[in-house]
């Protein structure tokens, strides 16, 4: 009987003493929403992509039936944490797309999908004699609508 008391006693001061040696629990800076940036992305349908030595030139359909062109400089894609992600869909009815995402009403990241099959009528040639070099001189991305 008396380990009882002494068991219940020591569970008991357990109990009351946890929370004053507890861990503070803070929420971590980037899930608090106070901290959230002003983050907003756009999905554009890609008609055509076409690879270049120098990054890739995207064909996309503006507001009014004409063709915008974008141009996606190799180095965004380089690197981990860079400006850009390329991600490469397998055989499914997802037709390429292009997400831009623009932090504080400026230009941040662009994730470009496309099908990982060169055949898919997504993907084009570009002549080789097409000088292109200073259009793939860009640090960010201006879309027309």
């Amino acid at each position: 009987m008396k380990t009882r008391k002494v068991l219940l006693a020591v569970v008991v001061f357990c109990m009351s003493i946890l929370p004053v040696i507890a861990q503070d629990a803070r929420i971590p800076a980037d899930t608090n929403p106070n901290n959230w940036a002003n983050l907003f992305y756009i999905n554009v349908p890609i008609e055509k992509i076409y690879p270049h030595t120098l990054g890739f030139m995207v064909l996309y359909q503006k507001s009014n039936n004409e063709l915008g062109r974008l141009y996606l400089p190799d180095a965004w894609f380089a690197a981990s944490g860079g400006k850009g992600d390329l991600i490469k869909m397998n055989a499914d009815t997802t037709w390429p797309y292009l997400v831009i995402f623009y932090k504080d009403g400026k230009f941040s990241h662009v994730r470009l999908y496309v099908k990982r099959d060169k055949s898919h009528p997504s993907w084009g040639v570009l002549p080789p004699d097409a000088n292109l070099a200073d259009k793939f001189n860009v640090e960010e991305l201006k879309i027309e609508f």
